[in-house]
């Protein structure tokens, strides 16, 4: 048998290559049409599908200019919206640009602090045109970093200075005496209505002149402060005033306020000495109370208008009988009541929470609205015989909050008894309906079967919006008609968010 030479077998080797080469090519080919005829199928897709519709570009000026005011009121944490939300929203797209530019209002908030510099401070003056300005002082940064530079603050206020015909609203934070003489002593501040002062290391009590901030309607207070000078501010509609722990020397107190109609308190009040009928608020609508030894306190507060309370037990040394016992001529005014939840105020005894019950009801006898939370039910609504409540013949609203579901056959019972006495129903508001049936782990079933028992003998109003989530994050002692709560610092527009984000511009320095 003849074998192929070796030249032979090179030779169809070669062939065989040029084979493949040459289906190589084919299928390269084919494989380029069908590349092309995908992109060609799905440009034609793509044509034949609008393209999704930016949405903001429909908006009218005025509700994305809303929008954006949203948005720089509620930052990221430790984020100054007006040096880094504004950057980034102005860089959506021309059109939001040209918004923030061009709309005074987005620039009329101002700080002084040591990250503002002096034109961009001018800036904003400029941009704000006539706009009211709001302005807040801030030294925090500068007392961080080795002191304060006084040299940069005064240049800063100087170039605010020469508009404070527009101020509106001016903020302390961290009192500096000097800085506070330096303002004040700028005469004409004829806009100014909101005054805040917060002083986290108080040291002497502040005061008030007789021609200190005269226009001012609006004060909230958290530092140490001489109550007795306030009288000096004779235009005040609103006063926030929270006391610090602190023991300064034991001082009289005794002022008025013509003018007042809403009135907070809360702190400490140990050194305050109170005299019966001694602090005059003629047309006082709003008080919340939130103080040690408030029964000083109520006794020297005389306001014939006044027609809402919140009290708040700072302690267990507030209790309730102590407070408002013997004061029902003063609250004949009262038509809504809100008692807020203490842990210690109610004691294990049942008869001393109905005697402390009977007492808040014997003081308030004209309300028409209260709002309780879930542990008073027991005191005010439990007795077989004669309950606390019945002293409210007036009562048109129930507002309870918190936990009550073990409670409510006390509550369902005297609904039933003021049915039966052909007493008009009432309107039973549970705020917080989640978290007033849950415990642990029980059933959210069984909620709405209490609610329903107590639709024969009311009208029960369970509030829809509110989920599990969002109810066990409320606070059970809010009060809904008042801005601030008396027992927490005011929220700013500087640092309000969720602390698990962080803004970028501020992570990058």
């Amino acid at each position: 048998m003849l074998t192929p030479s070796a030249p032979d077998e090179l030779s169809l080797r070669r062939a065989g290559l040029d084979r493949l080469r040459e289906k190589e090519r084919e299928l390269l080919d084919q494989l380029h049409l069908v590349y092309v005829a995908t992109r060609v199928q799905r440009d034609r897709i793509r044509a034949s599908c609008p393209a999704a519709a930016d949405l903001t570009r429909h908006l009218p000026a005025e509700v994305l200019l809303r929008i954006i005011e949203f948005a720089l009121q509620n930052p990221l944490v430790g984020c100054d919206p007006h040096r880094h939300v504004k950057r980034e929203l102005a860089s959506v797209s021309c059109r939001w640009r040209d918004l923030i530019l061009g709309s005074p209002s987005l620039w009329n908030c101002i700080r002084i602090c040591k990250s503002w510099t002096v034109p961009f401070v001018k800036a904003h003056i400029a941009r704000s045109a006539e706009c009211p300005l709001s302005i807040e002082v801030c030294t925090r940064d500068w007392e961080a970093e080795g002191g304060l530079e006084w040299g940069a603050v005064a240049a800063r206020l100087s170039v605010l200075v020469h508009c404070r015909h527009r101020w509106r609203s001016l903020v302390f934070k961290t009192v500096d005496r000097v800085i506070m003489s330096f303002i004040a002593s700028s005469e004409g501040f004829p806009s100014l209505k909101r005054l805040t002062i917060i002083d986290d290391v108080p040291t002497d009590p502040f005061s008030f002149g007789p021609a200190d901030w005269p226009s001012v309607d609006y004060l909230e207070l958290r530092t140490c402060v001489d109550l007795n000078h306030l009288s000096n501010l004779s235009n005040l509609e609103t006063l926030i005033v929270h006391i610090p722990l602190l023991k300064p020397p034991r001082t009289q107190v005794e002022f008025s306020l013509r003018k007042l109609k809403t009135l907070s308190l809360s702190g400490y009040t140990g050194a305050l000495e109170f005299h019966p009928d001694t602090l005059h608020f003629p047309l006082l609508d709003s008080l919340s109370v939130n103080v040690t030894y408030a029964r000083g306190l109520m006794e020297a507060i005389v306001a014939p208008n006044l027609r809402r309370v919140r009290y708040a037990p700072y302690s267990c040394d507030s209790g309730m009988s102590c407070v408002f016992g013997n004061l029902s001529s003063k609250f004949l005014s009262v038509e809504h009541l809100c008692l807020c939840n203490h842990t210690e105020l109610w004691q294990t005894a049942r008869d001393t929470d109905v005697e402390s019950a009977r007492t808040v009801s014997s003081a308030f006898p004209s309300v028409r609205h209260v709002e309780l939370h879930g542990e008073h039910i027991e005191a005010f609504f439990g007795s077989e015989a004669t309950c606390p409540a019945d002293y409210w013949e007036h009562l048109e609203t129930l507002d309870i909050r918190g936990i009550f579901k073990d409670r409510m056959p006390s509550l369902e019972g005297w609904l039933r008894r003021r049915s039966l006495e052909g007493k008009s129903a009432l309107k039973v508001i549970i705020s917080n309906p989640l978290s007033a049936f849950l415990e642990d782990d029980d059933d959210i079933p069984g909620q709405s079967a209490l609610c329903e028992s107590l639709r024969p003998y009311c009208n029960v109003v369970v509030l829809p919006e509110l989920d599990l989530v969002s109810t066990l994050s409320l606070s059970n002692g809010s009060w809904k008609f008042l801005a601030c709560p008396s027992d927490q610092p005011s929220s700013t527009p500087w640092v309000r968010n969720s602390w698990e984000r962080r803004c970028k511009f501020c992570i990058g320095g």
